[in-house]
């Protein structure tokens, strides 16, 4: 079937879609009409509390029926209950609300509305079944969005769609069951948020095979849900869901048609317009996931695709709300689209992602971005590459790749070195290692050049008699296998002789003080402990200002290892990295005394990079102060009996913090480490 038969279908089951719709609302029973009733199936957004509330709202015209009562089941045991007496003023009709909630989780509710004439005499009106509270992510773009290159069977109950099937019309399903389908790398993320999280989800994929940015983006001003747009359609459906308030995530895989055309740089002021869109019609979500394209292989060689590469590449420095995230290196990839084992890597990385920016995991995991290069070594034979902080970085080992048929070889190995482009020159580089967030290469001869870039623009070596179809690696990668985004043409910069750096470790107070000296010219420094208490968050990145030339580490253990590690950080280069390792000596201060009140209370992440949680579900919070090591009051909040608040420590000093909590029943104190 050709990509413009299939875009056609797949448009069509879009607009069919939406033009079958009937939401459930209006519908009477006798003289009771409900403004709305779920769906079986349906899922519920959950809020802050982790939690969704259900509310049937409607009208009873005067009758004998004296109550509605609403119960509700979880898992099909009777969960709760709740009545509303039937009230009719002068005649009137009786307006009533019947609510319940459910718990975010994997566990399946069903509501059942009786009406009453008496207490003896209990009628059923409408049984829903099936129903989940969760969350709900968005997928858009082209075919590799849509990742359907094979008749993917599995299903999963905790994760549903909301979509068309035939002969039904409108339906609430599970994913992949209607139509349009979530594609394989959706219902994997949805599977991994389900098993991780023990949270359902709700995906929506208006992706359409062979569109461009253009297409995708074209809106009705007056309508921006007119279904007859690619956009509106995509809109509709969310709307429809009643779950657009609540997005978590958009997933956008798009830009291989403006790759493969004669204008690669149309696509990023594009892009620009779709996100104003975006800002206008979802302005509650919480994070856009936007892959870079992977290289794709025959044709003329354009260097403008590595241009579009980059635009994809730095959208989180022009939209923070952006994480970019590098598709390139799964396994399967043929030139234009993955296979099953390949989308459903991409699957279960998005969940890895995922999980620091909506399921409160302290580790960040995303794909390894270029931050920085430079010539490390007077001699100009070394160029360093600085990622993000937090990244742990690997060079890769040669590969051996399957040459394109009738090859002189049937095989080759493949060198990472010979992938990186100097003054757009490859295989300058002798060898390449990896240290800490950083990527070190040596180049064969002394080097003059002033821009490298990584990876090919367009795979264009496939005319070669020992060469794949598609480069298939190695790529540069994480500890955790995210392969690093391809960056363009970035400039270098020269080599500086640095004042040498030095650190040392004491406990003069029972806990772990770092010392080092002040070096001028810096923008600050960077502080990595690595702590090897199982209990610990492990890898601990802190940015320290240029003025601070001390860091207490109130975490550290009695008798646990701590690998401590320092650099300096200037505009375009940084220090070598001086690290030390120190064994705490001193006893560890014990928290005695915390009743099973308290002990239910939970405080994450902590260490604190932005915003510390406090969840006390046994004792409702009403107030928080937080202080600094010595005691003195910074900020203080109050509340109005919560189980659940958030304190924000932006623009603070790196730092060990007191929180002093205040409930109903009890007070108590936690310490923090923050970690900006």
């Amino acid at each position: 079937m050709s990509s413009l038969i299939r875009f056609t279908l797949q448009l069509a089951l879009i607009a069919g879609f939406i033009l079958v719709y009937s939401a459930t609302s209006g519908q009477s029973f006798g003289p009771i009409t409900f403004n709305g009733l779920p769906d079986n199936k349906q899922l519920f957004a959950r809020e802050q509390d982790n939690h969704a509330v259900v509310s049937l709202t409607g009208t009873a015209q005067p009758s004998d029926f004296q109550q509605l009562t609403l119960v509700t089941y979880r898992n099909n045991q009777r969960f709760g209950y709740s009545s509303f007496p039937l009230v009719y003023s002068n005649g009137n009709a009786s307006s009533f609300t019947l609510t319940t909630r459910l718990k975010a989780e994997l566990a399946e509710y069903a509501i059942e509305v009786y009406v009453k004439k008496s207490s003896k005499d209990s009628s059923l009106l409408v049984r829903k079944v099936d129903l989940v509270a969760g969350d709900f992510y968005i997928i858009y773009g082209q075919s590799n969005a849509v990742a359907w290159e094979v008749d993917y069977t599995y299903r999963h109950e905790y994760c549903r769609t909301m979509g068309f099937a035939a002969n039904i019309g409108q339906a609430w399903g599970l994913s992949n069951d209607l139509g349009p389908r979530v594609g394989i790398f959706g219902i994997e993320f949805q599977k991994q948020i389900a098993e991780r999280y023990q949270i359902p989800t709700c995906v929506i994929n208006g992706a359409l095979a062979g569109a461009s940015i253009e297409y995708l983006t074209n809106r009705n001003e007056a309508d921006h849900a007119d279904v007859s747009t690619a956009y509106g359609g995509l809109l509709n459906m969310a709307q429809r869901t009643g779950l657009l308030s609540h997005v978590k995530g958009i997933m956008y895989w798009q830009g291989e048609t403006e790759a493969s055309s004669n204008d690669p740089l149309s696509w990023a002021p594009v892009f620009d317009r779709l996100m104003q869109q975006w800002q206008e019609d979802i302005p509650n979500v919480e994070k856009i996931y936007v892959f870079q394209l992977p290289l794709f292989g025959g044709g003329p060689y354009d260097d403008r695709i590595g241009v579009l590469r980059e635009q994809q590449r730095t959208l989180n420095k022009k939209y923070p709300i952006i994480q970019p995230y590098a598709a390139l290196g799964a396994t399967g990839w043929n030139g234009f689209h993955y296979g099953l084992e390949g989308y459903l890597k991409l699957g279960q990385e998005l969940a890895d992602m995922a999980g620091y920016y909506h399921y409160n995991q302290k580790k960040k995991i995303s794909s390894p971005s270029l931050q920085k290069a430079y010539y490390s070594t007077p001699e100009r034979d070394e160029i360093t590459l600085v990622f993000e902080d937090y990244q742990r970085m690997v060079y890769p080992k040669d590969t051996l790749v399957h040459n394109i048929e009738g090859s002189l070889e049937p095989q080759s190995i493949y060198s990472m070195k010979d992938f990186f482009y100097l003054n757009k020159e490859w295989k300058k580089l002798k060898s390449g290692r990896a240290d800490a967030n950083r990527i070190i290469l040596t180049l064969k001869e002394v080097g003059s050049d002033s821009l490298i870039k990584y990876l090919p623009s367009k795979y264009h070596y496939t005319g070669l008699n020992t060469a794949p179809w598609v480069y298939v690696g190695p790529f540069l990668s994480n500890q955790e296998g995210f392969r690093a985004l391809a960056f363009h043409h970035t400039p270098i910069s020269p080599y500086q002789a640095l004042q040498p750096l030095s650190l040392s470790a004491t406990e003069p107070r029972e806990e772990v003080e770092l010392t080092w000296n002040l070096l001028p010219g810096i923008e600050g420094y960077q502080l990595d402990i690595y702590d090897s208490n199982p209990l610990s968050a492990g890898h601990i990145v802190v940015q320290l200002t240029a003025q601070q030339n001390s860091f207490i580490y109130s975490e550290a253990k009695q008798g646990m290892p701590v690998t401590y590690s320092i650099r300096a950080i200037y505009p375009s280069i940084e220090s070598e990295i001086i690290s030390t390792q120190y064994i705490k000596k001193s006893a560890d201060r014990l928290v005695t005394g915390i009743a099973q009140g308290q002990a239910a209370m939970v405080v994450f992440p902590n260490p604190v990079t932005n915003i510390v949680r406090i969840q006390s579900e046994a004792s409702p919070i009403k107030r928080i102060e937080l202080f600094t090591r010595g005691g003195i009051l910074i900020r203080s909040y109050d509340f109005e009996s919560v189980a659940q608040a958030e304190v924000e420590l932006t623009g603070l000093e790196p730092d060990t913090y007191l929180l002093r909590i205040v409930t109903k029943d009890y007070t108590r104190t936690q310490r923090i480490l923050y970690t900006p």
